[in-house]
């Protein structure tokens, strides 16, 4: 849909990454924490037509509510959310700071902190979902591993509208978001236009069984990300296609939100109870994409992520441990 950001996604994406940075660890009694009563995630599936209502419903009126961020190009609070994923990722122009370093989960190198970064946005959606719109119900994930191969076929995904039609350039004209006007992207451009998807039937292979047990066979964090980015990260993405594969405005589909969820999930369950593999940030990598003139500054638990004032400042440390504290939830 967008050739020149999708040649960047997979670039940063396929990365083989190398385990340069130094080793470093949480002291483990970070789980020590006030949360005793954590949420619980859930698979979209199990919820009932009325708790899915009621999150289409918030998500609608997020999509409604003027913006409150000075982002350019926002319109609405939904937008706010989109803008500062978009401010923060731009692989092309070197200024990535959510995909290509410490911050995705966590990076190498070539850098990995979006997982970690992405952890702390979907509480940032959880908040405004629930802060500014008033939900009540769980925050759920798409469970891509049953639909991998087929998501046009995906009860999920017809229920979020499925695919455009390519008659109409793949624009959504059926469910909660038909003819949805987005007001960031394509790319790095601001024009506004309706949310489109348009399908890959070999990438959504990508979400499969064999991928799956790949990732979750890795012993360390750092090829854990390694081997989730060009594989279950890459089909969500490039497997939904239209908005969904844009790098910068990815957020615009709301597809997005359980698809991140779903890797936090995947990630989640990968950590378990191991205090070795919930505090790993050896071989994060760099704190940004571009070397800045005062040189490279490794990933560490005190690295900074922020989300344009939208939430309050976090650092990479506050998100390890989903029931650390600052997080406080589980999944079903």
């Amino acid at each position: 849909m967008f050739p020149a950001l999708s040649i960047w996604f997979f670039v940063v994406a396929a990365v083989v990454t190398q385990l340069l940075a130094r080793p470093m660890r949480l002291d483990s009694t970070r789980r020590d924490s006030n949360c005793t009563d954590p949420t619980v995630r859930v698979n979209w599936l199990t919820l009932t037509d009325g708790e899915k209502t009621a999150y289409f419903d918030a998500e609608l009126c997020l999509l409604s509510l003027p913006a409150q961020s000075s982002i350019p190009g926002v319109v609405t609070r939904y937008d706010d959310l989109v803008g500062a994923h978009s401010m923060q990722s731009d692989t092309g122009a070197g200024t990535d700071l959510w995909h290509t370093t410490g911050q995705f989960l966590a990076v190498t190198h070539m850098n990995y902190l979006m997982n970690r970064a992405h952890r702390y946005y979907m509480h940032t959606h959880e908040i405004l979902l629930r802060e500014e719109c008033n939900y009540t119900g769980a925050l759920p994930y798409w469970y891509e591993l049953e639909d991998a191969g087929a998501f046009n076929e995906s009860s999920v995904m017809i229920e979020f509208g499925g695919e455009g039609l390519e008659e109409n350039d793949y624009v959504i004209v059926d469910g909660p978001f038909a003819n949805l006007t987005r007001n960031l992207g394509p790319g790095a451009t601001n024009t506004p236009h309706l949310l489109t998807r348009q399908m890959s039937w070999w990438n959504t292979t990508l979400a499969n069984q064999t991928y799956f047990d790949e990732v979750n066979a890795q012993t360390t964090f750092a090829l854990f990300q390694s081997t989730l980015n060009p594989t279950i990260h890459t089909a969500g993405h490039r497997g939904v296609g239209g908005d969904m594969e844009n790098i910068l405005t990815s957020p615009n589909d709301p597809m997005f939100f359980l698809h991140h969820t779903y890797l936090d999930w995947v990630w989640w369950t990968w950590q378990g109870d191991n205090e070795t593999r919930i505090f790993d940030i050896e071989g994060a990598g760099y704190e940004t994409q571009s070397e800045p003139a005062t040189g490279w500054v490794e990933t560490s638990a005190e690295t900074s992520i922020w989300v344009y004032d939208i939430i309050p400042n976090i650092t990479v440390g506050d998100v390890l441990y989903t029931q650390g504290g600052y997080l406080c939830y589980i999944y079903a």
